[in-house]
């Protein structure tokens, strides 16, 4: 709160004394793991007084480096070259609001036990992503008249703001796990398979994923320009492997910015992905994959393959 009241307000004096406040934080981190290791030492606790102890520690490293956070973003307020103001003030101001909230119900949460609270929070961050997708658009384009230096420096305080929002979910976590037992669920990705007409390739990419790995992920595809219907010599063909696409229509690449922003990844299957949408999300990367081309059999070899590696790459060889 100090940190960015100091960045809005362009408070110096502010800022370097939240600098060195950082210190103190340190220290109590210090001391809190000494005593949560001499408990260890001292009792060998197990099942739920185990895992109490194990998220302790961990809660202890996250709020430490919120302190971290704290000091990175006093260190940008006292080299800014003008002073925030506007939207970009307002925006920033916003997101602090929403990371310094979600970080209060997660530190709530688990000082009265509540699983409920901390697992209503964790959902806090989908939207947060969403705003910050946002900003960081109009960042990139003309929608912000600020020195290079400041931009960056802007960059740099948002990510700050967002690591906070990280830190009270992984809070959320440590203390749904230290009260029930239950661990962080993997994670499921969205991904998007494109090309020009999604006719082909692009509908057997979504039909493979879905088949081979309904549990790691939610599949989509489009074209850039939709056929009239999807290639019936590829509808047999997979029809024959159990894939049944006998009902599929090709689809538009119509999304909007929020929905584009919802996707992890965006395979191209011709072209790049830039050829198919004015500008990439953020927080979502996109990929090429050349050379997929031949008979039916040939592009259903080359597509299971390179699922596979995308899939194990996102989720471990456990991908299901």
């Amino acid at each position: 709160k100090r940190a960015v009241h100091a960045l809005l307000t362009n408070n110096g004096e502010l800022a370097n004394q939240t600098v060195l406040a950082d210190h103190p934080i340190n220290r109590q981190m210090r001391e809190i793991d000494r005593l949560c290791h001499g408990f260890i030492a001292r009792h060998l606790p197990s099942a739920g007084h185990l895992r109490l102890i194990s998220a302790v520690i961990r809660l202890n490293i996250e709020l430490e480096r919120v302190g971290d956070y704290a000091v990175t973003i006093s260190r940008e307020a006292l080299q800014m070259e003008q002073p925030l103001e506007g939207l970009v003030a307002h925006q920033i101001e916003t997101i602090a609001n929403e990371s310094k909230r979600m970080l209060h119900q997660a530190l709530t949460a688990f000082y009265d036990k509540s699983a409920d609270m901390a697992k209503a929070t964790m959902g806090m961050s989908a939207n947060m992503e969403s705003t910050l997708d946002g900003i960081y658009a109009n960042l990139m384009g003309d929608g912000l008249s600020a020195s290079l230096h400041d931009k960056f420096a802007i960059f740099a305080v948002l990510t700050q703001l967002k690591r906070v929002a990280d830190q009270a979910k992984n809070v959320c976590e440590e203390t749904v796990f230290a009260l029930t037992g239950e661990t962080k669920a993997m994670k499921v990705y969205n991904i998007l398979f494109v090309d020009e007409d999604n006719s082909g390739a692009s509908q057997m990419a979504e039909a493979i994923a879905r088949k081979n790995y309904p549990n790691s992920g939610k599949y989509s595809s489009g074209g850039r320009t939709p056929a009239g219907a999807v290639d019936q010599g590829m509808v047999q063909f997979l029809g024959e492997l159990g894939l049944d696409l006998s009902r599929a229509l090709p689809r538009a690449l119509d999304y909007s910015t929020q929905e584009l922003s919802a996707f992890h990844v965006i395979v191209s299957l011709q072209g790049t992905a830039k050829d198919y949408f004015s500008s990439i999300p953020f927080h979502t990367a996109s990929l090429e994959w050349k050379n997929i081309g031949g008979s039916s059999e040939e592009i259903y070899k080359e597509l299971s393959y390179r699922i596979r590696e995308l899939m194990e790459l996102l989720r471990g060889e456990g991908a299901d």
